[in-house]
């Protein structure tokens, strides 16, 4: 290559500079309106001794920490979010969406539950639990030249996987990791400054290596065989870098906990202001990043909000709107997944498939009926209370709520065309779930009618938003997949905050908001059996039009299918059963988006043979998480909607490794 192609022009080095300076006069300005109060006091002449020594305590174990904490953390991640999205290629690659932060989340978890991994240090037990989430995402999502759909599919699976086990541990030892709830919606707080500067030691190392991978990675970004040619190691360039990422996220994961966001939208951000040279692109993303961070904790602070909102959450409600915002201006987004399974079928019929999941599920009933944490004996099997009363009516709930969330997902990805557009995927179930704690939060007369109504709301406005951002790419899957994912995730960070701020029933919140069946009676059937009986006839009627959709609305238009009232019809019904669960039984995860695909695996493909197997499978799925959730453990219970994120993340990770051995997806 010659010098000229990675050369700086002087017009451009020249802007470069300019925002090198922009991003570290605003962090010179925001660090000084953080830090004046107490330096005036310090350095004043009219101040008593005594104040000036509880301002220099206040100085230097609060304020300064806090904004150097900020400053290091946002830095950290703006570097690893680039060099994630050089060494994939993949501009959507972060530390949050590749299971990064996850798995360095669940790494604390561990830590406190685990005395013998009380005496590892932070940050190598952070980069050992981040590195696993990140090789298991590309290795799930191919490799790492893989596209932006698969890698963003694997990530969101690990995400989810480590965000189900850390709930479960949250719910299961409560009292030991109480006050990381706090910590786990992302905090600055920092008592003093040995914490900050101990991680900041793990940094020197990364920080020395950058500059020599610098001009591999940026040769590496012309093509594997370009990158060969000129003499780049492709293999050990990728791991190098890699663990420099991982380091940095794992890092500022120990200084501030989870932060979301800022790895994907800083570089993203300067991209679009046309900075796209890594070696332009890293010094910017760090200096911005750490100017998002600073700019979002001052807000709080200014606004006095730090003793109710994290900066976590903070991060979450400014990044979401930037977030869609990138995804509307994208330009490249596309990339379909194949909804053909014929690398693992099937071929069963359709009676006798209906005939041996009814026959599991009459064995299930049986088996929940008898089974809780102890065994029935067979002269006590016909009491009424125990029975019918506290078992069977969990059962009962678990199997009607799957059917319901299965049929919710069938239509979902039959009207979209789109295989990701499960309720969980597009943020419906997050939606309604966060709306319903809201109310819970607010007043404590909450009738069933409430509860569903609230849903509904939640729900809809959910939909509305994922239809109102990706009317430009016509529903393709990536497009819509990140819309749901970034929804979801600012869902998700309202909700954690609504439970830490509410100490009093943080164990009742925490509990609903990972959904489940506990303390469900014959009344919550009945809640659930209308609309299930109400769906029956209207799933039936919709069949039809719904296996013309498939083949494209013009085709289903010629045949005299009134397209935009099924579609209407169908993202509305689809949303209500989803809502109507949900206020029932919580945010049952996966259910509705793995079940579909279950169904076309054994064969089903016209709607009326695939909507009533989803279901059965459906309820099938739902009803074994919550019998083995209250069975595995006895007498600790784990949540149903953790055992289905326990059970789906997998299946979709698996999905992904299977399609990609067969090529099925492109």
């Amino acid at each position: 290559m010659s010098s000229l192609a990675l050369s700086v022009s002087p017009m451009r080095s020249r802007i470069l500079t300019q925002r090198t300076l922009i991003g570290f006069l605003v962090l010179l300005i925001l660090s000084s309106i953080r830090l004046w109060p107490e330096l005036r006091i310090i350095f004043s002449l009219d101040e008593s001794e005594t104040d000036k020594h509880i301002a220099q305590l206040l100085f230097f174990n609060s304020r300064l920490p806090r904004v150097l904490a900020a400053i290091v953390s946002g830095a950290a991640l703006g570097l690893s979010g680039t060099l994630f999205q050089a060494i994939t290629r993949n501009p959507l690659a972060a530390p949050d969406l590749l299971g990064v932060t996850g798995g360095a989340q669940l790494g604390i978890f561990a830590a406190i539950i685990l005395p013998a991994l009380g005496g590892v240090a932070s940050v190598p037990l952070l980069f050992a639990c981040g590195m696993l989430g990140a090789l298991l995402a590309i290795f799930a999502a191919g490799g790492w030249q893989t596209s932006a759909l698969r890698l963003t599919l694997a990530g969101m699976a690990c995400s989810l996987l480590f965000s189900a086990i850390s709930l479960m541990l949250m719910t299961i030892f409560e009292e030991d990791i109480t006050g990381v709830a706090l910590w786990s919606n992302g905090l600055l707080y920092q008592p003093d400054a040995h914490g900050l500067l101990t991680v900041m030691m793990w940094f020197c190392l990364p920080l020395l290596l950058l500059p020599w991978i610098l001009k591999p990675l940026e040769i590496s970004t012309l093509g594997d065989d370009t990158a060969r040619a000129l003499g780049v190691a492709l293999r050990p360039l990728r791991l190098i870098t890699l663990w420099i990422a991982t380091l940095f996220a794992a890092g500022a994961t120990a200084i501030a906990g989870p932060m979301g966001f800022i790895g994907l939208i800083a570089p993203n951000l300067l991209r679009t202001q046309g900075v796209q040279r890594l070696s332009r692109l890293l010094p910017l993303a760090a200096v911005w990043g750490a100017v998002i961070l600073l700019a979002a904790d001052s807000l709080v602070m200014r606004l006095q909000l730090d003793a109710t909102l994290s900066t976590g959450v903070m991060i979450a409600m400014v990044g979401t709107p930037v977030l869609l915002f990138l995804i509307h201006r994208h330009r490249a987004l596309t990339g379909m997944i194949s909804t053909s399974h014929s690398w693992f079928r099937f071929q069963l019929s359709f009676k006798r498939c209906v005939w041996v999941c009814s026959v599991l599920l009459l064995l299930l009933i049986a088996f929940a009926a008898i089974y809780g944490e102890t065994w029935l004996a067979p002269n006590k099997w016909l009491e009424h209370h125990l029975v019918l009363e506290l078992r069977l009516a969990r059962v009962l709930t678990a199997l009607l709520a799957g059917a319901i969330l299965a049929a919710s997902g069938v239509l979902l990805q039959s009207v979209v065309r789109n295989p990701l557009a499960g309720p969980e995927v597009l943020g419906i179930i997050q939606g309604s779930g966060l709306a319903i704690l809201l109310m819970m939060v607010t007043t404590t007369m909450l009738s069933r009618g409430m509860l569903l109504l609230v849903s509904l709301f939640g729900g809809t406005i959910t939909l509305g938003l994922i239809l109102l951002f990706n009317r430009r790419h016509h529903l393709a899957p990536l497009p819509v997949a990140l819309t749901g994912i970034a929804l979801g995730a600012l869902y998700a960070a309202l909700s954690q905050w609504l439970v830490v701020e509410n100490s009093v029933e943080q164990a009742r919140f925490l509990v609903w908001l990972v959904g489940g069946t506990y303390g469900r009676s014959l009344i919550d059937v009945l809640c659930l059996l209308p609309w299930f009986l109400f769906a029956l006839p209207v799933l039936y009627l919709l069949a039809r039009p719904l296996d013309m959709l498939v083949l494209g609305e013009q085709h289903a238009a010629t045949l005299g299918i009134p397209v935009i009232r099924v579609r209407m019809l169908t993202l509305a019904l689809a949303t209500v059963l989803a809502s109507v669960v949900v206020s029932v039984v919580g945010p049952v995860s996966f259910v509705g988006l793995m079940t579909p695909h279950l169904a076309q695996m054994l064969g089903f493909q016209r709607h009326r043979q695939r909507l009533p197997i989803a279901m059965l499978l459906g309820a099938l799925v739902l009803g074994v998480a919550d019998v083995a959730g209250r069975s595995v453990l006895a007498p600790i219970e784990i949540p149903a909607g953790a055992m289905t994120a326990l059970i789906g993340a997998p299946y979709l990770l698996a999905m992904l490794i299977l399609g990609q051995r067969k090529r099925r997806y492109v």
